[in-house]
């Protein structure tokens, strides 16, 4: 386990092998291929945002938790490949490392580091991996570590109620993000089957527990599916589910694993958005990124370099 930034160099460096890379064509997205030491692969990828108005750059690193994912949700690459193994600590780390210069020199500067953000949506379900991604994150947070606080990182779980009040008592920086989806059980147990052990009602309980341990709020993500998620109906169910709530939602248009699974139509989502907004939800309709290379969101998953 690692406690201290001196061990970040000696006990990682090497601990992944690089074997194929791929490069958005806006060059603001960069996709890794890993194989770990048992041969196994992973995918990790590193986004470029530029603020427009004061010119601060944010990179953020999105990391894999497993290899592989028991989850099983209809839309996502990863879950369609099922699950193999947790990552170590150390191979959690391992990918936010590699993208500091100077990391396989051993020569990071401390107070001179690239990664401003880590955000745990990569392969694998991160709640279920819960000891690995807890040490992760208490050396993501620690000053001898990669020192970044509660705004510089976020965990995604698509619902796993134990772990969620959990991790809540957790004296841990971060923010949670929780894979939404659908307004209904119904919808949700199609989409996010994980939902049939763990219902609606329960995931907005814990969630609210979440918040009133932590008081900070939880982000709801919805990747919005053609005709599937995204009329103004399922936005006034979301309304009224989300009522009393301390939350914000992002919406982002879904991509397609399948053929069932379209993303919906820009003009919609902006309705969809607006209907959220005008009920006093804070909502984002986030850009999707790295779409191009498979690198958007819930196309992460194990390959071998073609």
């Amino acid at each position: 386990m690692i406690t201290k930034m001196n061990f970040l160099w000696e006990g990682i460096r090497g601990i992944l092998k690089p074997i194929d890379e791929l490069v958005s064509a806006d060059a603001l997205t960069r996709k890794i291929l890993f194989q770990l030491a048992d041969s196994k692969t992973i995918e990790t990828a590193l986004m470029l945002f530029r603020n427009n108005i004061s010119g601060r750059e944010r990179r953020t690193v999105c990391v894999s938790t497993q290899v592989g994912c028991a989850m099983g949700c209809r839309f996502c690459a990863t879950g369609q490949r099922g699950f193999e193994r947790d990552l170590s600590t150390d191979e959690i780390i391992a990918q936010i490392l590699y993208f500091e210069p100077g990391f396989e020199a051993g020569i990071i500067k401390p107070k001179a580091r690239y990664v401003t953000n880590v955000v745990f949506m990569g392969m694998g379900e991160p709640l279920a991996n819960y000891e690995n991604v807890r040490q992760s994150i208490a050396v993501i947070n620690d000053s001898r570590g990669l020192g970044l606080g509660v705004h510089q990182v976020t965990l995604s779980t698509v619902g796993l109620v134990p772990q969620i009040k959990s991790i809540a008592a957790e004296k841990l920086q971060f923010e949670l993000a929780v894979s939404f989806h659908a307004a209904n059980n119904e919808l949700r147990d199609r989409l996010v089957p994980i939902n049939k052990k763990y219902p609606l009602s329960d995931l907005i309980s814990a969630c609210k527990e979440y918040t009133d341990s932590t008081r900070r709020g939880v982000y709801f993500e919805y990747a919005l599916f053609d005709g599937i998620n995204d009329s103004l109906k399922d936005a006034k169910a979301l309304v009224a589910l989300l009522g009393g709530t301390k939350c914000s939602v992002n919406l982002i248009q879904g991509n397609t694993i399948l053929p069932e699974f379209r993303p919906t139509p820009r003009e919609q989502a902006l309705l969809f958005q607006k209907r959220l907004i005008t009920s006093g939800i804070c909502t984002m309709l986030r850009v999707s990124r790295g779409n191009d290379i498979e690198s958007g969101c819930g196309q992460l998953k194990s390959r071998r370099p073609k």
